[in-house]
C-alpha cells in the first residue's frame, strides 16, 4: 500500500493498495473509495480548484517485462508541482514510477535528493540524512504494521561487522527514541542499516533461509 500526502496536496491524502487486500487497496482520497472502475477519471479537487487528476486503466509501459503476463490495474496520478506517478497493481505487490522535477528548498527520500550529485545518493547517505524508519508524527497511515523478525534474520543481523553493528544500534535508538520500540522494531531498523545498501543482501540472505523459505521462493540452493 502506498500513501501520497503533503502540503502540495493542501491536506489531501491519496491511498493505493494491491488488488489482494479488497476495500483496503482500493483507490481513496482522504479514506474514501474513489475511480474504482477501469477506465475511470477523477478530479482532485480543493476549494473549487482542480490539484490534480487520478486515472485507472490498462494502460502504460510495465517497468519489468515479466508482469505482461499479469492482468494490468495502473493508476495514473498528475498531480501539483509537476509531479507524476504510475502505480502498477498487482495481486499482492505493486511497482511505482515516481516522476518530479527539481523544487525549490530541496527534496530528498529514497530516489535520492536531485541536487546532481550521485555520491550522496547511496542508501547509507539516504539513511543517515533522514533515517531508516518514517518518523513520529509522519506517518500517513492509520497504524504501523507490526515488524516480525524470525532467527534466521537474527543470525544474518549476526554477520554485520562489530562497527556496523554498534553504529546501527546507535542511530535506530536515536531515531526510534520515543516510540517506545520493540526489540523486533530496533532489530529491523538496524537490519536496514546493516544490510540496506548491499546489492548482494538477497544473496547473502539466501545462505540464512530455511528450506521452507527457499521452496517458497522457487529454489531449494542457497547458491541459486
Amino acid at each position: 500500500k502506498i500513501a501520497v500526502a503533503g502540503p502540495f496536496l493542501e491536506g489531501h491524502v491519496i491511498t493505493i493498495g494491491t488488488m489482494e487486500s479488497g476495500e483496503d487497496g482500493k483507490i481513496k482520497v482522504d479514506d474514501v473509495p474513489v475511480c474504482n472502475t477501469l477506465g475511470c477519471h477523477y478530479d482532485l479537487v480543493h476549494d473549487d480548484k482542480q490539484l490534480g487528476t487520478i486515472d485507472f486503466n490498462t494502460e502504460g509501459e510495465l517497468p519489468d517485462s515479466a508482469a505482461s503476463q499479469f492482468k494490468r490495474e495502473i493508476v495514473h496520478l498528475d498531480l501539483p508541482l509537476g509531479v507524476s506517478l504510475t502505480v502498477f497493481r498487482w495481486t499482492n505487490y505493486m511497482d511505482l514510477i515516481i516522476k518530479m522535477p527539481q523544487l525549490e528548498g530541496g527534496q530528498d527520500g529514497a530516489c535520492g535528493n536531485f541536487n546532481g550529485q550521485v555520491e550522496d545518493d547511496s542508501v547509507r547517505a539516504i539513511f543517515d540524512r533522514i533515517g531508516a524508519r518514517v518518523g513520529a508524527g509522519e506517518l500517513l497511515f492509520s497504524h504501523r504494521v507490526d515488524v516480525e523478525f524470525t532467527m534466521e534474520e537474527v543470525d544474518m543481523l549476526n554477520t554485520c561487522p562489530d562497527a556496523g553493528l554498534e553504529d546501527a544500534r546507535s542511530k535506530c535508538k536515536m531515531e526510534l527514541e520515543g516510540t517506545n520500540p520493540t526489540t523486533n522494531q530496533l532489530h529491523a531498523c538496524m537490519f536496514d542499516r546493516c544490510f540496506g545498501m548491499n546489492e548482494h543482501a538477497l544473496r547473502t540472505a539466501r545462505t540464512f533461509a530455511s528450506a521452507a523459505d527457499l521452496a517458497a521462493a522457487g529454489s531449494m540452493s542457497p547458491t541459486a
